[in-house]
């Protein structure tokens, strides 16, 4: 049976619904199970081969997880946590490229340097997506999630510049360390104009807009529009999408309609789903590409394990030993420092080097190595760098996916409890702002003051109920009374909704209306969902 390329699309996607939805039920890491399962089915010797072109992924897969990812980036965070993103996405970025290379020359004594920089420069950056959709999930203090966050969107574009440096080794046989060190300035700093420039565009064309799919589309197009400018004007497209997405996050909640917000928010957490679903499942299939290639060429299989095996380890020991001397060091260096942000604790620091998981990009990386030199001979190393990265992928997503709730659980680190005060602060402030305005309006007669008092009654008892989340007692009955209203709100929702279905049944309403009670039910749901109660 011969499969069209959207048939085998639609097949994953399949796939990628079931294996999601299986993780969800047993409480497992839903890229891990979407790795294993495709893992399995490419072992399966009479499917088709589904080869990933490296173009399409960069252009298709890549801006949109990062611009998504760059728009849910808290700026206070990020601006907080410069200088370990920095450290980690520019200084452990070209720490692992090196370190990485001296090994592979060390373990193949008879391959260039060029090609072991090559490797070096693939494996060397965390990945965007399986960072943001693994760590969010598993209950780590924010500080140690925006740090994590903010280093896979920038690292990909140091990554990168080293990689095409690498590349152009292999084809003249020269490199140029100054060379390479002004062309990392010129893309980061150039990505950032035009992402900037591209992203402050779409929120003005947006503005003149009053049609919230049509905003919801253009949020897409100004996520494709930072990378594709990006890289035709030569800058690094990956830091111009993220700056496109920093600047349309902080703007677009502030101007958009609230219709807008509703629906891009539903939309992209739909499109990055699927784009997730696939990027993982994709991986996974690409094993019988590079065992296919390799069967070719005389490696043994004990040889590649070998390889595989301590390319893998030194990636992790890499970034394990470098978070510790990039978290100390400075403060050692620094008094003010020191008090301005003390050292986080030494369990804080394994999680944190415990996350570096490798993903689509790295794959991206590996599959656009060329496949003849410029003398038309073949690259005899392509296969097995291909493999190598492939292998680092697996173990590197693995691990800390399968290992990372464990490790959290054992060393006790979770979120702190400051997260529910910090929400209740602000429930509280935007609860005393509507009480400031009732008053207002009690002045102005434009209502009536039984109303006025009724919702003064429900507003106060709003923020003696946030009030009760900032003690530190185990029980509160404030907190008791939220619990029942809310159960009470849920029951008496599926008695409108069942009512509302009876309607339907017996063709009493119309098909609009019921679905737009229906939505009205919806939302009340979930805004009850939304709100979380210790």
């Amino acid at each position: 049976m011969v499969f069209s390329a959207i048939e085998i699309i639609l097949l994953l996607l399949f796939f990628t619904t079931l294996g999601a939805s299986f993780a969800s039920r047993f409480q497992l890491p839903t890229e891990a199970v979407l790795l294993l399962g495709s893992l399995s089915i490419s072992l399966i010797p009479s499917l088709p081969r589904v080869q990933l072109v490296p173009e399409i992924v960069f252009l298709v897969f890549l801006p949109p997880i990062l611009f998504a990812a760059a728009f849910f980036t808290d700026w206070r965070e990020f601006k907080f946590n410069l200088r370990p993103i920095s450290l980690l996405s520019i200084g452990l970025v070209l720490f692992t490229t090196v370190f990485v290379a001296v090994v592979l020359k060390y373990l193949i004594p008879e391959m260039g340097w060029a090609p072991a920089f090559a490797l070096g420069a693939i494996v060397s950056p965390s990945d965007a997506s399986a960072a943001t959709a693994i760590v969010k999930k598993l209950g780590i203090p924010h500080r140690l999630s925006s740090i994590v966050e903010g280093e896979s969107l920038v690292n990909d574009a140091t990554a990168l510049v080293c990689y095409r440096f690498a590349v152009r080794a292999i084809f003249t046989g020269s490199f140029s360390f100054t060379e390479a060190l002004g062309r990392l300035i010129w893309v980061a700093s150039g990505g950032a104009i035009v992402g900037t420039a591209i992203g402050l565009a779409g929120i003005w064309i947006q503005q003149k807009m009053k049609e919230s799919k049509a905003e919801t589309v253009l949020s897409f197009l100004t996520a494709y529009g930072c990378y594709i400018v990006g890289e035709h004007l030569d800058v690094s497209g990956v830091i111009s999408t993220v700056v496109g997405g920093l600047v349309f996050g902080k703007w677009q909640p502030k101007l958009a309609s609230t219709s807008t917000r509703v629906l891009s928010r539903a939309t992209w957490q739909i499109a990055l789903f699927i784009i997730n679903g696939l990027v993982f499942t994709l991986i996974g299939l690409q094993l019988q590409s590079v065992l296919g290639g390799l069967r070719e060429e005389d490696y043994s299989t004990l040889d590649l394990a070998k390889y595989a095996l301590v390319i893998g380890f030194v990636v992790i020991a890499l970034r394990l030993f470098w978070v510790f001397p990039e978290s100390y060091l400075p403060r050692w260096l620094s008094a003010s420092l020191r008090k301005r942000d003390p050292t986080p604790s030494w369990k804080q620091l394994v999680i944190l080097g415990w996350t570096g998981m490798r993903g689509i990009v790295s794959l991206a990386a590996a599959l656009s190595l060329p496949e003849h030199l410029p003398s038309g001979e073949i690259f005899e190393y392509r296969n097995l760098l291909i493999f190598l990265t492939y292998s680092v992928i697996l173990i590197t997503l693995l691990l800390p996916a399968l290992t990372l709730p464990l490790l959290i659980r054992s060393m006790g680190v979770a979120i702190e409890k400051e997260d529910f005060k910090e929400e209740a602060l602000a429930r509280m402030a935007l609860t005393r702002r509507s009480i400031e305005c009732i008053r207002e309006l009690q002045s102005l007669n434009l209502f009536s003051r039984s109303l006025l008092e009724q919702f003064l009654t429900r507003l106060e008892h709003r923020v003696r109920s946030s009030s009760s989340h900032l003690r530190d007692e185990p029980f509160s009955e404030l907190i008791q009374e939220e619990h029942e209203i809310r159960r009470l709100t849920r029951i008496t929702l599926a008695a409108e909704r069942a009512a509302l279905l009876d309607l339907r049944l017996k063709g009493t309403v119309h098909e609009e209306v019921f679905h737009r009670l229906s939505e009205e039910l919806d939302l009340e749901e979930l805004r009850l969902k939304s709100a979380r109660v210790p």
